[in-house]
């Protein structure tokens, strides 16, 4: 963008013309109206009828400056810090991953279950939590349960904590690799598991947009080509020492080893193992229970 002040409508046109190779039509559009409303304060509905609505020139240059970092591919998550999770919103920075709308409709599937359970005593983990929207979420539907979470990386521990003291939810957010959790957590019985662990391989980031490749933690996402069921095992191993009689896993998955990820849990002695699919039609959840296979 030429600098200058800006109407509504050429900020449109620029967008649309600077990201077109990047995004579709209607992910520009989004974009443009989470800035407007970050940025500006301002509703969709005004930008439809006020289109020539003459920014400032500190605004025009705010504009200008954000449509440089997303061409270089970063996510308009990361310009505004904040990203929605269900009807939350959180703080989001590169140490965390943003979280998609399948970790929403994970928190949403275990959302509904909680409502049939008595909750009295309820201990609920989340393995790997990064910005700890599901433990987050979680408690704050559930004030009754003891929310805990866990992540190898401080940073994302720090961010976990600020989003918990956003929403004003207590859960306790400990250092700990999902591959080796210790004590104290290790002694304590869970009656929920939930994990959204590192599951693209290495093989498919070719096929991967450069927004998510460059920007967002690396170790939050892949795993290695040769055993891309390693953290599931993981989490196997800690569900049958800490949870409960009839506690509850439930994991996202990589919808190319649905089957795989299936029988391990089914191997490991788990009853109830059900694969699940998202909202496209994907295999994308695994859902478990600990007690004897009827």
């Amino acid at each position: 963008m030429n600098t200058g002040t800006f109407t509504v409508t050429d900020i449109r046109k620029t967008f649309l013309e600077g990201l077109k190779d990047m995004y579709d039509v209607e992910e520009i559009n989004s974009i443009i109206y989470i800035l407007f409303e970050d940025f500006l304060g301002w509703p969709r509905t005004k930008l439809h009828l006020e289109p020539l609505a003459r920014l400032g020139f500190a605004e025009s240059e705010r504009f200008s400056a954000a449509l440089v970092r997303l061409s270089q591919g970063c996510p308009v998550q990361y310009i505004t810090g904040k990203a929605d999770f269900n009807e939350l919103q959180f703080e989001v920075n590169p140490s965390v991953l943003i979280p998609r709308p399948e970790t929403a409709e994970l928190a949403a599937l275990i959302d509904q279950k909680l409502k049939t359970l008595d909750l009295n005593g309820f201990n609920a983990i989340d393995l790997g939590t990064g910005s700890g929207c599901i433990a987050i979420y979680l408690k704050k539907h559930f004030p009754a349960i003891s929310m805990y979470g866990i992540d190898y990386s401080e940073d994302a521990l720090s961010t976990a904590r600020s989003n918990a003291g956003l929403h004003r939810t207590e859960a306790g957010f400990y250092l700990a690799d999902i591959l080796q959790i210790t004590e104290p957590l290790a002694s304590i019985k869970f009656n929920l598991v939930v994990s959204n662990p590192p599951y693209v391989c290495i093989k498919e980031k070719d096929a991967m947009m450069r927004n998510v490749t460059d920007y967002e933690p690396h170790s939050a996402l892949f795993v290695a080509d040769e055993d891309p069921l390693l953290y599931y095992r993981a989490i196997a191993r800690f569900a049958q020492l800490c949870l409960a009689q009839k506690g509850l896993i439930y994991v996202e998955i990589n919808e190319a080893f649905g089957r795989e990820i299936t029988e391990m849990f089914n191997f490991s002695g788990f009853s109830g193992v059900t694969l699940l699919k998202d909202f496209r039609g994907r295999d994308r959840f695994i859902r478990a229970e600990c007690g004897p296979r009827k």
